[in-house]
């Protein structure tokens, strides 16, 4: 079993990361994916690698990112960041369509499904228009469906009212004899007209909390003042385009005229202004794209904008200061507007999306930065004062003649379509992003625009254009020849492959590809981590009356279940806690007490008993009693 570019992705980033530079992981598999086999020419990817040839990708690719001014490194490194930003986008959105779907199609199914046993069923009825609520919950607290039901006590009152007034519970009983494609139906257009009605009542600032406001001018004035800074910026690039084709088109015109031009470039500056004027290419193309998406999305919203006020405008006059009105007038005016609003947002999301990706060239394009050599720079200021001498087209007009001889017969394979014999002339899809292949293989991968007022040349299912007459010659003597020049270039300059388009030729190392593969199994990064723990951990939740004892614990479960076998019996006693209370009121006697001058006590004799002879001399022991009277004075008992 082989590597896959997901594992070698890994191991560069790791690679790179010891090497002190940080790489995103589409990069990483961008570059690792047009690593070149030297032995056969081709890709590494091309077929299964093992271990040791992973290991050599990765070492080769590592030093390629390592160099962040090589004009190639830095083009793969804009594709790879706005494709993969992009992606991102697209991911987000779809993955939070998907949970709203899996929370409405259950709600859905579970309503559609509903069957009634008997006409009295009222629980099951109530169950029901529960589910229909929540369903509206679900769909017309905001622009887009929920995926949680919202929890805001006022949206829910406003959901409840309006569901209470366009579908009252009486109207139960005839939904549920409903098919359930007829019940689907019906709740797309019942969520239609209660988002219309918080719409209608958010215009007349009486409700419609949660949701964001229907009119907002101000998203799509941000949008014309980005439309016009990528106009602005395209503008640049293109003359950047245009001065460094001037200028390698100049330097082979000058260096074949007579005598020496001391300003010519170098060949060193002359290759990176091949590579920069790639990287300059893409970038346009990326500015091109925003510029399109962006004209088309303000078209769009402010078409949607004006369709929303016009239906605000309708509704007003309808309804007016009325108490009711006719639902077969006011109803689907709420349903459009409720579709013109949600058509709204999603342009205004699409927009601040390009926002987004033009921030994201913004910053790469701070980054990196090619700029003409001053030798180039005067060797443009020549050329301006002899344009027509040395840059004009030198065809001639047999030459053209027999182009159109060679067009019609179609006998070398290729077809030229032109406005005269194709109908859908202006709706031909141009390969190549409508470069020219002739000047790309045989000018050392000068990438000039193809001109369509000469045709397009179809040729095995492909449409081309070229930037002149003799061009289109050569095309038609040997297709075959300029389709290989095309595929060898790329092997070369990678970054050919995404700027042409060319993912079908080179599946396994097509960014598309690689994006999927990346989204459908992100690869786990590792890292070194660190923690502390506390010496001796503090439990907060301790069982006072755990047992550990098994024989404890079954004589305390025989002894429950003993209990269990028992009966409770009371008796009343006198003493019994269950007895009634009762107080009583007393009157304590009084306290007496007598006050006399004299003080008189007695205190009766002590009788004391002494023993003699029980020790010394052996005699009788005799006992002598005396007595103690202590009311005696003392000098009267000396």
């Amino acid at each position: 079993m082989g590597v896959g570019i997901g594992s070698i992705s890994k191991e560069l980033m790791l690679a790179c990361r010891q090497l002190g530079q940080v790489v995103s992981q589409t990069l990483a598999a961008l570059v690792a994916s047009t690593v070149v086999n030297p032995d056969t020419g081709g890709f590494w990817v091309e077929r299964t690698l093992d271990e040791g040839e992973a290991r050599a990708v990765v070492e080769s690719a590592a030093s390629q990112l390592v160099q962040n001014e090589e004009p190639s490194i830095a083009c793969l490194r804009l594709q790879a960041a706005y494709e993969a930003a992009f992606a991102d986008h697209e991911q987000t959105t779809e993955r939070a369509k998907g949970d709203a779907k899996v929370a409405e199609d259950s709600t859905v199914s579970h309503i559609a499904n509903f069957t009634a046993t008997f006409n009295e069923d009222f629980d099951r009825l109530t169950a029901l228009y529960k589910m229909i609520y929540r369903l509206l919950l679900l769909k017309c607290t905001g622009p887009e469906v929920a995926s949680k039901v919202p929890t805001d006590p006022t949206v829910e009152r406003e959901v409840a009212a309006a569901l209470e007034s366009v579908f009252p519970r009486v109207g139960l009983r005839s939904f549920v004899a409903l098919t359930g494609p007829e019940k689907i139906a019906q709740l797309q257009e019942l969520a239609g007209i209660v988002l219309g009605i918080r719409l209608f009542n958010q215009h007349q600032g009486k409700g419609g909390a949660g949701l964001p406001p229907a009119e907002q001018p101000s998203d799509r004035l941000e949008a014309l003042a980005l439309l016009e800074l990528v106009q602005k910026e395209a503008e640049e690039v293109g003359d950047v385009c245009q001065a460094y084709a001037d200028v390698i088109v100049a330097v082979g015109k000058y260096s074949k005229r007579e005598g020496t031009w001391n300003t010519l470039p170098s060949e060193a500056e002359l290759e990176r202004a091949r590579s920069d004027l790639l990287y300059n290419r893409q970038y346009l193309c990326y500015l091109l794209n925003l510029q399109e998406d962006l004209a088309g999305g303000i078209d769009r919203l402010g078409h949607d904008e004006k369709q929303l006020g016009e239906e605000l405008t309708d509704l007003d006059a309808l309804v007016g200061g009325r108490v009711s009105v006719p639902k077969e007038q006011v109803y689907p005016r709420f349903d459009a507007l409720a579709r013109g609003y949600q058509s709204a947002w999603r342009e205004k999301q699409a927009l601040r999306v390009r926002t987004k990706l033009h921030s994201v060239l913004s910053d790469l394009r701070k980054q990196y930065h090619p700029e003409l050599p001053q030798s180039a720079k005067e060797l443009l200021e020549r050329v301006a004062q002899d344009r027509d001498k040395f840059l004009a087209d030198e065809e001639d007009l047999d030459e053209h003649t027999d182009l159109e001889t060679r067009s019609v017969d179609g006998t070398f394979g290729v077809v030229r379509l032109t406005v005269e014999n194709c109908p859908d002339f202006l709706q031909l899809p141009l390969d190549f992003q409508g470069f020219c292949i002739h000047t790309l293989v045989t000018q050392s991968r000068l990438l000039v625009p193809g001109n369509p007022a000469i045709g397009v040349m179809k040729y095995l299912g492909r449409h081309c254009v070229f930037a002149n007459e003799r061009a289109c010659l050569d095309f038609f003597a040997e297709p075959d020849k300029y389709f290989a020049g095309v595929r060898e270039v790329c092997y070369q300059h990678p970054e050919l492959i995404h700027l042409l388009r060319l993912h079908e030729d080179f599946p396994r190392s097509s960014l598309q590809g690689i994006v999927k593969v990346l989204a459908s199994s992100p690869v786990v990064m590792q890292a070194d981590a660190g923690t502390e723990t506390p010496l001796h951990f503090e439990e907060s939740k301790i069982d006072k009356n755990y047992e550990w004892n098994e024989w404890r614990l079954r004589t305390e479960a025989l002894h429950m279940a003993d209990i269990r076998k028992k009966t409770t019996s009371a008796t009343q006693t006198a003493l019994s806690h269950l007895k009634r209370e009762s107080e009583t009121q007393v009157y304590l006697p009084k306290e007496v007490a007598t006050n006399t001058n004299v003080e008189r006590g007695t205190n009766p004799p002590r009788w004391s008993k002494y023993y003699v002879g029980l020790r010394g001399e052996p005699q009788k022991m005799q006992v002598a009693e005396i007595k103690l009277d202590f009311d005696v004075p003392s000098e009267s008992r000396k």
